[in-house]
């Protein structure tokens, strides 16, 4: 491919090189939201009493939109690519609450007519915005990421294979906004082709290109050569090393006198960390009772009907520190499960491949009808709600494992296993059964080493993402 050729591919396939447009289109989706959660509560407490206040008297709280957009601009939500989504939730949510306490704040000093239920519908309107701005993020980024003025060119700078993880993650997560757009290879010495994307070896002419297309984005994946007029040129770079096991976003600076060091710290170790985590599941099995209890009855009662057997099923998991416990599940599979697993292992080559590769099937025949659609909607997990009232598991973290299962952690098998076990977490909102176990491994990892409240939190939010997509579920 030519210089000409690349500006005309370039040209067609993005649309500009300034994140202008998605950040404009988040900041938009943020007014609806904010408004919303106004709304929400507003509406609320007119149902409960339509005298305390006028449900569509929110609307006027519009004019608050411009100094709002301009706190969230200020802490940093904008253009909001590629942004830590524990750190997202938590600015989101804390710039919503002082922004509705201040307006609620401004409403008691004023001569107005229901004070009390408008201070009491804005302070609600706080914990809703938490769980609603986040949401509508997510939800806008994978609709935006369909068109081409979403997200910004990057040019992704390697060496060999080094940046091939990176890359592969891009095109496939078109929502994180950062759209490879030319591969520069130091081991390269003719222009080709990498993943559908143009790739060049680095050059002066190469360089100038793209100065004359204005790309302000570059990615540098363990690139061995020269970086100082990279550094120079674009607005934004980033440096991924090949070699990376600092899995964490809590890194911090220390000063060893003039000797400097990057501490970091393993949330999930802290005692506080621990009672605030399983105050959450207690508060979500609270909050979830009046549903999944009704819901439990009927479930119950439908597979009764339709299989002969045990309505629960009860599988020998392993959970924190290696104790070995049953997770519970609405039963999904005919009541021979077991003679039948060992049937198909030993008649049916490719399946036994499948199941020594992920221990489960694609299309496992041993499912019922009625346990297919409980699997798709991951139904059957709901009976998991009595491991968490009882400790042995929490509504977030690492999933459960078998013992065979283990082997496939190797050394991360101690670290994984040094907290509870949890009904959704990393991996089962990142494709669940679509991952493969060296993913699996690190997206746990990376949460023990990065909890927080704001993760459980946004994990939360995609998980309903998941679950209503159906993703991953068989």
């Amino acid at each position: 491919m030519t210089d000409e050729e690349f500006k005309k591919y370039f040209k067609k396939n993005f649309w500009r090189t300034s994140s202008f447009t998605s950040g404009a289109a988040l900041m938009v989706i943020d007014c609806i939201g904010v408004m919303l959660s106004i709304g929400i509560t507003f509406f609320i407490i007119n149902l409960i009493n339509h005298s305390w206040i006028n449900f569509r008297s929110f609307v006027t709280y519009w004019v608050y939109l411009p100094p709002t957009m301009a706190v969230f601009y200020a802490a940093g939500l904008y253009p909001g690519l590629v942004y830590p989504p524990a750190d997202e939730v938590k600015k989101l949510g804390l710039c919503s609450f002082f922004i509705f306490a201040g307006i609620a704040l401004s409403i008691t000093v004023e001569d107005v007519e229901d004070k009390l239920a408008i201070v009491v519908a804005l302070l609600c309107a706080a914990p809703v915005a938490l769980i609603l701005l986040p949401a509508a993020r997510e939800f806008a980024r994978h609709l935006f990421s369909k068109n081409k003025w979403f997200g910004v060119p990057a040019v992704i700078y390697v060496s060999g294979n080094s940046g091939d993880v990176i890359i592969e993650r891009l095109i496939k997560r078109k929502d994180l906004g950062y759209k490879p757009c030319l591969i520069i290879d130091s081991k390269s010495w003719i222009p080709g082709e990498k993943f559908g994307i143009p790739l060049y070896p680095p050059s002066e002419s190469t360089f100038n290109m793209i100065k004359s297309l204005g790309i302000k984005v570059a990615i540098l994946c363990d690139y061995d050569r020269d970086t100082t007029y990279i550094n120079s040129y674009y607005r934004y770079t980033i440096q991924i090393p090949r070699l990376n096991d600092l899995s964490t976003i809590s890194t911090n600076v220390r000063d060893f006198g003039g000797i400097l060091g990057f501490s970091s710290t393993h949330n999930l170790t802290k005692p506080i960390s621990l009672c605030w985590k399983r105050c959450i599941d207690l508060l979500l099995l609270l909050i979830s009772s009046p549903i999944t209890i009704p819901v439990t009855v009927f479930i119950a009662l439908i597979v009764k009907i339709t299989s002969p057997g045990p309505v629960f099923y009860g599988h020998k998991r392993i959970g924190k520190n290696g104790k070995e416990f049953k997770c519970w599940k609405f039963r999904s599979m005919v009541i021979d499960a077991d003679k039948q697993l060992e049937k198909i292992l030993a008649e049916n080559p490719e399946m036994r491949a499948e199941w020594e590769k992920d221990r489960k099937f694609t299309n496992d025949p041993r499912v019922t009808k009625i346990g297919k659609i409980l699997r798709k909607t991951s139904i059957d997990e709901i009976p998991q709600f009595f491991n968490i009232l009882t400790g042995e598991m929490s509504f977030i973290g690492p999933r459960p494992v078998t013992e065979p299962e283990l082997a496939k952690y190797g050394k991360k098998s101690d670290f994984i296993l040094s907290v509870q076990p949890g009904l959704s977490g990393m991996w089962q909102i990142s494709g669940r059964s679509d991952t493969g176990y060296e993913e699996r491994v690190t997206l746990d990892s990376y949460y023990i080493q990065n909890w927080s409240v704001w993760l459980d939190i946004w994990i939360i939010i995609k998980t309903v993402y998941v679950v209503l997509r159906g993703k991953g579920a068989y």
